[in-house]
């Protein structure tokens, strides 16, 4: 059986972590900007009230990493995680690595005295959607909408 383990991320991670999210980026469709991905992760690691960055490891080495950010809600009754990303390198799909990764994501917000775990997923990925609906995760009949304000 493989050897897996999750850890948090440090700073000493940043470069090997960002081909890996340069390859989500690419799989979602999001706009790729590498000094605005490092600035980001340098402000998550550096502060630990924004949240957490936990690398998803395969037999030493790095198979995927999640991004959980730290957020506030009247309508959860305080504080809840975001999982902000999840992925897992295409050969470390499968296997049931990815519902080892959304436990070990709850497990965390869990001992962050967390209310809930949400996250965003594309409507076209009918494969996350999939694994999302397993593993505890309920659609809300909301839209989400973002502003952006630097723009």
């Amino acid at each position: 059986m493989d050897d897996v383990g999750f850890r948090p991320g440090t700073r000493r991670d940043i470069d090997a972590l960002v081909p890996i999210v340069r390859d989500f980026h690419a799989d979602e469709g999001i706009a790729w900007n590498e000094a605005s991905l490092r600035a980001a992760l340098a402000d998550l690691l550096s502060d630990p009230h924004n949240g957490r960055l936990l690398l998803v490891e395969r037999d030493g080495n790095l198979a995927g990493y999640c991004v959980i950010g730290f957020c506030f809600s009247l309508e959860f009754g305080g504080r809840f995680g975001l999982l902000d990303e999840l992925y897992l390198l295409p050969q470390a799909r499968g296997g049931g690595l990815g519902r080892r990764a959304l436990e070990e994501a709850a497990d965390l917000c869990r001992r962050e005295g967390l209310r809930a775990l949400r996250l965003e997923v594309g409507n076209d990925n009918a494969r996350a959607h999939g694994v999302y609906l397993r593993n505890g995760y309920a659609a809300h009949p909301r839209t989400l909408m973002t502003r952006w304000l630097d723009r």
